[in-house]
């Protein structure tokens, strides 16, 4: 086995990340100091004196040669750090991971946007409701969803997104070959046919309370867009949006009602400037997709409309999003005319609010 993969590979056993990593090489150190007992002052300083412990143990039991083997058995991929397939948006992570288990299709992690979905285990049904929605609109889209498998918001996000031809990722607090919830198995191979099982954490490793925490900044990395969905206060959505936030990706947090605990960390999300999940069409406008055609919606502009109507629409698709005020005085109605015109536009399937107070033209006409 290479020194370098092995060197990886126990590291990430003793759950060191790039931190250690980075303390050990600039030492001047080479690979083969972490496991040979002649030479442990380095390696000492670099993991600790438990640390090397484990590590040495690992090492003295040929763990790392087998886990290679069991994960080539298994058609589990590995990717390290200072490999080309590593994606390179772990790297902005403080102490990102030496390794990745990939159980799945790599390249369709590749595809952009990524959108990733959060949420609580207790979602409510306004919760399941559009956790499902929102994975849907992934799969219709082509838009890779990346969450964490779990029961909740997780599962029913990335399980709609199968449900549809979409391609998921789940980032587990488990080995990838570890059913965790076991109600989620089929869930899983479905998602490995269809995206992959992301972990850092080794073949057979179980659902420990401090794996889910720790994977979070997975998710929030790999994730261009982080949708939570419904989120208390304290917990591990507010924890996987924080990491996000701090990495500039875009937090979308879907509004709830005041009080409701569900909703205390979304709704503080958005007190705290993230986008209002307010509907689909505005959230794919920000993803620089046009929304398609809804099942339903007219094929063609509809023949009854009036001559204000067909205004609106023109000055909506030559001037893009805008206000009412701004779209008042472009077509010279009063806003309170211009409301009600604009009602009946979206019941129609022509028009929608895009975001607070503004409005887009659905789709070209």
């Amino acid at each position: 086995m290479d020194e370098r993969v092995k060197m990886l590979m126990l590291l990430n056993y003793i759950n060191a990340g790039a931190a250690v990593l980075a303390k050990f090489l600039m030492s001047g150190a080479e690979a083969r100091e972490l496991w040979e007992p002649g030479k442990a002052d380095v390696a000492k300083e670099a993991v600790g004196e438990k640390g090397l412990a484990r590590l040495r143990a690992a090492n003295n039991e040929a763990w790392a040669e087998r886990e290679f083997e069991r994960a080539q058995k298994s058609a589990v991929t590995l990717i390290f750090i200072e490999g080309g397939d590593y994606p390179e948006e772990l790297g902005e992570l403080k102490n990102a991971p030496l390794m990745l288990y990939f159980k799945g299709n790599i390249e369709k992690l590749r595809r952009r946007p990524r959108v990733g979905v959060v949420g609580t285990r207790r979602m409510s049904s306004y919760g399941r409701a559009v956790a499902r929605g929102v994975g849907r609109l992934c799969a219709e889209y082509g838009m890779p969803l990346v969450s964490g498998g779990a029961w909740g918001v997780d599962g029913e996000s990335q399980r709609a997104c199968c449900e549809n031809g979409g391609d998921t990722f789940a980032v587990l607090g488990t080995g990838v070959d570890v059913a965790y919830p076991q109600s989620n198995a089929e869930l899983f191979r479905k998602i490995s046919e269809e995206g992959a099982l992301i972990s850092e954490f080794p073949l057979g490793s179980g659902g420990e309370p401090w794996h889910f925490p720790q994977r979070n900044r997975i998710i929030a990395a790999l994730s261009e867009k982080l949708v939570v969905v419904e989120a208390p206060f304290k917990s591990g959505s507010m924890i996987t949006a924080r990491i996000a936030l701090e990495l500039g990706r875009e937090i979308w947090a879907v509004p709830g009602q005041i009080g409701s605990y569900n909703s205390e960390g979304t709704n503080r999300l958005i007190f705290d400037g993230a986008f209002p999940y307010i509907s689909d069409e505005a959230f794919m406008t920000a993803c620089g997709i046009e929304p398609a055609k809804r099942k339903g919606a007219p094929a063609a502009e509809p023949a009854d409309l009036s001559a204000e109507d067909r205004k609106i629409l023109a000055a909506l698709k030559e001037n893009g999003e805008t206000t009412i005020d701004n779209l008042s005085i472009s077509v010279k109605m009063g806003a309170s005319d211009l409301l009600k015109n604009i009602a009946l536009l979206s019941a129609k399937g022509l028009v929608f609010m895009s975001a607070p107070g503004r409005y887009s033209i659905r789709r070209k006409l």
